[in-house]
Order: structure tokens, then C-alpha cells, then sequence
């Protein structure tokens, strides 16, 4: 049988303490990291969810794909308001999730389907504004995104959610 003598006592209980307390710091850091991730989604929901997006988004939504600047402009100053609206409330979606605050998958799964809708026809006014902007910055962030989600969707069967997480459960 082995005894202990004090010192060595005290380096085991200081080795545990340590031990103890890395442990807690990490449960707190994936605590607030879960919990940092959560209030990013309700963020995104909130963006989505108002009477401005939701007008916006009908009116764009009328858009051909990849319509071009002057047809956006003989759509009226409504149109391009419209536009507008949804880039300044999509521009930082994309870049959360670049700042990894968001997952892609999250965005994907609650407005990537939208995303691609807006992009496919603002891509083209984008593109035109760009060069008469002389900013080439201008939804930048927007097209990463739509150009993520597209890449991410590659790989996955074209299901909506009801078909994709038919055998979910709580818990």
C-alpha cells in the first residue's frame, strides 16, 4: 500500500481542481457558443419576418431571373426600392455566416430557398449596378451566400422539410 505524503496530496487535489475547471470552462464556452448560435437564427428570423420583407419579396419575387437594370427600372421606383430592402437585410446574413455566427445549413434550411429566389433575379441588376456604381462591393455578400447555398444544395436531394426530417424526434 502506497501513503500519500502532503505535498503530493495537494499536487493531486491542485491537478484536479485544474482539471475541474477546464472542464467547466468548456461546458460554458459550448453553452454560450449554443446559445450565441440560437439568438443568431431568432436574428435571421426576425429580418425575414416583417411586412417590408414580405412586400419586398412579392414584388421581386414578379421579377424574370437575371433581370437586367432598365427592365427593374420601367417596373417602377417601387421595384428597385424592393431590391433595395431585401439586399440591406440579406448582405449580413451572408457575412454571418462567413464570421462562422450562423451556421450555412441553418440559413439554408429557413430562407436559402428565398435567397436563391431573390438572387436569381437580382443578379443581373447587380451586376449592371456594379459598373455604373463604380462599386464592385455591392452585394457581395449576397452572392457568396447564394453561391454557398447552391454549392451546399449539390450534394443534397432536391426534399422540402417535411420529406427531409419526416423521421425526426425531439430529443
Amino acid at each position: 500500500m502506497t501513503h500519500l505524503d502532503l505535498g503530493s496530496l495537494l499536487n493531486l487535489v491542485s491537478t484536479a481542481a485544474i482539471v475541474g475547471a477546464l472542464v467547466f470552462t468548456a461546458l460554458q464556452v459550448r453553452a454560450a457558443n449554443n446559445a450565441r448560435r440560437d439568438q443568431a437564427a431568432i436574428v435571421i428570423i426576425q429580418t425575414t419576418q416583417d411586412s417590408n420583407w414580405t412586400a419586398a419579396l412579392n414584388l421581386v419575387s414578379k421579377l424574370p431571373e437575371n433581370a437586367t437594370a432598365e427592365y427593374v427600372r420601367k417596373q417602377g421606383e417601387s421595384m428597385e426600392r424592393a431590391l433595395f430592402e431585401l439586399s440591406i437585410r440579406l448582405e449580413p446574413v451572408g457575412y454571418m455566416i462567413f464570421c462562422e455566427i450562423i451556421t450555412l445549413k441553418a440559413v439554408d434550411d429557413l430562407i436559402g430557398g428565398v435567397t436563391m429566389v431573390i438572387w436569381s433575379r437580382a443578379r443581373g441588376w447587380t451586376e449592371e449596378y456594379r459598373k455604373f456604381s463604380g462599386n464592385p462591393k455591392f452585394n457581395e455578400w449576397i452572392e457568396w451566400l447564394a453561391d454557398r447555398i447552391a454549392e451546399r444544395r449539390q450534394g443534397l436531394p432536391p426534399e422540402p422539410a417535411p420529406q427531409r426530417y419526416r423521421d425526426w424526434h425531439e430529443g
